[in-house]
């Protein structure tokens, strides 16, 4: 583009049109009569040829159209002819097609005198003094097939061998050559040199340093060539042609993997989440596989399944001042940067990955010439009276800039950056064990970086199990065979819970894009989630007790306070604990308190119920070890929690019809009760007076603990 200041280009040069090089053309602007633009520069010595530029109509970003003028508008046209001239005949250098263009003109007195040809470009004798020379005649054999394998481990870096299989005739073949070809088809630039037509029938051509294709390169295509003519690069010509699939490995892997213990108590199936710490840089991390295993190093199993990776990257800094900003790790999982004080003239970038927050103690500095800029938001000033300051950082790669001028500075300032996201969970239905634990590998595609594996082991929890603190069950200290505490009923195909956060009222509400805002999740068994409704009078301990809580859904808290219904659920615990006890009799079951979610929603779907249980006095010493049990399995949600759901609808619906606990029940099968673990209160109840015979519960427990 000639320019658009009305100048004489030969006086007043502009660039780069001026640019004594032999490859420039350089463009005047004309009306649709063919006069020169009034904005247009001239030069009869520096332009050469003049294209419509005057009013022209044209698209425009956000897919729009517009009309516009400009020399810029007038230079398009003489691309677009230079490009159909090549592709007539592109055996032409760059120098044929220049002089082809600039000879080509259509002389306009208008321009005579004010651009060196005198003339506006003419499509129409451009090809026809192309066609003065010969055709390209390309050879009619092509190769039979292409083979590229990337060895290069690198992300979009590409390194190997390319492997030509030879045309079956090579009568009319002097040499083959490789391009990069587009998605849409469209040919690129070469790859490599010409490989010579030998007579073999393989070709290799050795890619000695590794290459970056170009954008939007997603092929290669190997033709034919000759020196009348060379084939065109096409997708859908007779030239083969491979896809470019980029071979890369993971440098890193997993922090660590953790199972959080099996909740299906049939043996040889295991159900639970698999907790995987990411990759402090997933750069080239596509997923975690997560294989069945005997260990690292061992025999790998059937996959389990696979954890996306979110392209997670640690902070690194970037600048010349980096070296000046202090950085470390913080004890809570963060990373403190600081800057007090800071010079003049800093730079420093520091790119991370979303979503996480930033937390500032202090920040000081030159209001708007030094700024800290966080993916594009501008701080700066002195923020001492808004401290502490938070600011949420969105998904995805995030620039965290600073920079300061040559003039004042401040005292500086100093944050401490959270990233969230840095673990990941692979929840499991109830799957067969098909080894000792789970192996976790990175991997970038179909490929695996197995040195970087973690392994978690699992514990296939059986009938024959045992429940108490050392196994991840409940807090209190049972410790006896579950399987007898299992009715025949029970043993069936697993009924599992669903999650309270997928129950309508207790879900999160959509967070605020813009107020990085939402409603909490309402946690069960949280005291400050809940409103009390009803007490009982406080009484001191006598013994061992066991005390317990469960949410349930589908009773309102208002009718679950009421006296029948209390009763109802003592029936209703009563009878399922009591099938636990050898005697049949469990002693005292009495609800403690009710209480209402905050929200005013759920609490007319869902209560809280606090119960405790006591043993009867005469009672064996394994009663309580057998009620605590029978709690754990209430809240593991297997078939025994549907039991007690359907005897606690049972109780609420036997009641009078003239309270208002039965409208407020609901649908048949609606109540689901939500059991957290059991708290052992008081003494515990020793067994030495059991017979020499009988192992006590005690023994089993310092025996599974190792201990004399």
């Amino acid at each position: 583009a000639a320019g658009n200041e009305a100048n004489d280009n030969d006086v007043t040069p502009s660039y780069p049109a001026n640019v004594d090089c032999a490859n420039v053309i350089s463009v005047a602007s004309t009306t649709w009569l063919g006069a020169v633009s009034t904005f247009s520069n001239t030069g009869v010595n520096t332009v050469h040829v003049a294209a419509p530029g005057s009013d022209i109509y044209s698209t425009v970003p956000g897919g729009g159209y517009r009309r516009l003028s400009g020399t810029s508008m007038a230079t398009p046209h003489v691309t677009g002819m230079a490009a159909l001239v090549w592709m007539y005949r592109p055996q032409l250098s760059m120098h044929q097609v220049k002089d082809i263009v600039l000879g080509s003109v259509r002389k306009l007195s208008s321009l005579e005198g004010k651009i060196s040809t005198g003339g506006l470009i003419n499509a129409k004798n451009a090809l026809e003094a192309a066609s003065a020379f010969a055709p390209p005649q390309p050879p009619a054999h092509a190769p039979l097939a292409l083979a590229f394998e990337d060895m290069d481990p690198n992300i979009a870096v590409y390194g190997g061998t390319v492997t030509v299989t030879a045309a079956a005739d090579e009568s009319d073949i002097e040499y083959y050559r490789v391009f990069f070809v587009s998605g849409a088809g469209f040919q690129l630039q070469a790859l490599g040199h010409k490989v010579p037509a030998t007579g073999a029938a393989e070709l290799t051509m050795e890619i000695n340093a590794s290459f970056v294709p170009p954008k939007y390169a997603k092929y290669l295509v190997v033709v034919a060539g000759r020196a009348a003519g060379e084939m065109h690069a096409l997708l859908n010509g007779i030239a083969p042609h491979v896809e470019l699939k980029d071979f890369a490995l993971p440098d890193s892997g997993p922090s660590y993997a953790s199972w959080g213990g099996d909740r299906d108590l049939r043996e040889g199936w295991a159900s639970g989440e698999l907790t995987v710490g990411r990759a402090e840089s997933e750069h080239a991390i596509t997923s975690y596989n997560v294989y069945w295993s005997t260990g690292l190093g061992g025999i790998r199993g059937p996959l389990v399944g696979k954890i996306p990776g979110i392209g997670r990257r640690a902070p690194s800094c970037a600048g010349k001042s980096c070296g000046l900003l202090g950085q470390s790790r913080t004890t809570d999982g963060g990373w403190r940067f600081a800057r007090r004080p800071y010079g003049s003239s800093e730079q420093a970038t520091i790119a991370v990955s979303g979503p996480g927050r930033l937390e500032f103690d202090a920040f000081d500095t030159e209001r708007y010439y030094d700024s800290l800029f966080v993916d594009g938001l501008r701080i700066s000033g002195n923020l001492s009276a808004t401290l502490p300051y938070r600011l949420d950082l969105p998904e995805g790669l995030v620039n965290i800039q600073w920079k300061s001028d040559e003039s004042l500075e401040a005292t500086g300032w100093s944050f401490v950056l959270y990233q969230s996201g840095t673990t990941t969970n692979l929840t499991l239905g109830s799957v067969e064990v098909q080894g000792l634990g789970f192996e976790v590998v990175p991997a970038y595609e179909e490929n695996e970086l197995a040195s970087a594996a973690v392994y978690a082991a699992v514990a296939d929890n059986t009938p024959q199990m045992q429940a108490g603190n050392h196994f991840g069950v409940g807090d209190g200290r049972a410790v006896l065979p579950l399987a007898p505490l299992l009715s025949p009923a029970e043993r069936g195909p697993i009924r599992r819970l669903a999650p309270l956060d997928k129950i309508p009222m207790f879900e999160d509400k959509k967070v605020d894009k813009k107020s990085k805002r939402g409603a909490p999740t309402l946690d069960v068994f949280e005291k400050d989630k809940f409103r009390a409704l009803w007490s009982a009078p406080a009484s001191p301990v006598q013994g061992s007790r066991v005390r317990g809580a469960f949410v349930v859904t589908g009773l309102s808290a208002a009718a679950a306070s009421a006296p029948a219904a209390r009763a109802a659920v003592e029936r209703a615990l009563r009878d399922q604990l009591s099938a636990t006890i050898a005697g049949g009799v469990v002693g005292v079951v009495r609800v403690t308190g009710v209480a209402a979610p905050e929200l005013e929603a759920a609490a007319e779907l869902a209560a809280k119920v606090e119960f405790e249980v006591e043993p009867l006095s005469n009672s064996p010493a394994l009663d309580m070890d057998r009620i605590e049990a029978r709690l754990i399995l209430l809240g593991l949600g297997l078939r025994a929690s549907a039991s007690f759901d359907a005897a606690l609808g049972a109780a609420l619906a036997a009641l009078p019809t003239s309270t208002e606990v039965v409208a407020a029940v609901g649908l048949p099968g609606a109540l689901r009760a939500h059991f957290a673990p059991p708290h052992r209160m008081g003494v515990r109840l020793a067994i030495q007076s059991a017979p020499a015979t009988q192992e006590s519960a005690d023994t089993r427990d310092r025996k599974l603990r190792g201990a004399p």
